[in-house]
């Protein structure tokens, strides 16, 4: 699924979309890029007009420019939605991604129909606590610093991954990581580390799946429970066996978790 179409406007976003019917946005995360969603693409775009999207300064999408803050992605996919003459989607996002996803509906409820925030912080708390901070910033910056992309693919990977993570899934990953481009991922984790507070999720007013996964280094289980919990109605789905990138490791649990959700949601 490597067909894509870029916006109009500079920064240019990459988007793919496949299929017909509602709109179901993908969001990837900080070391991602739209192709994380291929699976998503094929089984969505069956029934759903499904789109998956490269932020600035990732995949097919123009460089980060300078001043960039974390709230930029929002922009990005407003782009899209609009590129595409749509008004309102449904909202997937992992991990970065779930976060953008929040702050999308902090900025513009009335183009959200519903949320799924798999792997990701709350919004209302989205800096990590001073003692994670420190060693997510060494893990992902100085392998980054040292050998480029390769070298955090190298040494990230195995902690995003759960323990049964298939070849295929590791494959993925280590192809995502290489592809992030350095200059950018300096300039995103930057900005998210300064990212304020953006949405309380007790405000929330649409249809929320909260996905989370056992083997979670990144986002922990326990932390995915409070989220669902701090969402009124929300239903939580907890997949087994997996790490932080549920969707590669375990994507028929996953797109049938969401299949579901959003087919309860038909007639709403």
């Amino acid at each position: 699924m490597n067909e894509f179409k870029r916006t109009a406007q500079s920064p240019r976003i990459a988007y793919a979309e496949k299929g017909q019917g509602e709109t179901v946005i993908f969001l990837h995360g900080i070391g991602g890029n739209r192709r994380n969603w291929d699976g998503e693409l094929r089984h969505f775009g069956r029934t759903c007009r499904a789109v998956a999207m490269d932020f600035r300064g990732y995949g097919d999408s123009d460089a980060i420019e300078d001043g960039f803050e974390f709230t930029d992605f929002v922009s990005d996919v407003t782009r899209v939605l609009d590129a595409m003459g749509v008004r309102k989607a449904h909202v997937v996002g992992l991990s970065m991604g779930g976060l953008v996803a929040q702050a999308l509906y902090s900025r513009v409820p009335e183009r959200v129909m519903s949320l799924s925030l798999v792997a990701c912080r709350a919004a209302d708390e989205p800096m990590l606590p001073p003692v994670r901070r420190e060693a997510f910033i060494r893990e992902r910056l100085e392998p980054l610093r040292m050998g480029g992309s390769e070298a955090l693919a190298v040494s990230l990977a195995p902690k995003l991954l759960g323990s049964t993570a298939s070849p295929e899934a590791r494959d993925q990953v280590m192809d995502s990581l290489r592809k992030v481009r350095p200059e950018a991922y300096f300039k995103i984790m930057e900005a998210r580390m300064r990212v304020a507070p953006m949405l309380d999720p007790g405000t929330v007013r649409v249809p929320t799946l909260v996905v989370g996964s056992d083997e979670d280094q990144v986002a922990p289980l326990e932390q995915m429970r409070a989220l669902a919990a701090a969402i009124q109605g929300a239903r939580l789905k907890e997949i087994r066996g997996a790490g932080h990138l549920i969707n590669l490791e375990k994507p028929q649990e996953f797109q049938l978790a969401l299949e579901n959700f959003l087919a309860g949601l038909k007639g709403r």
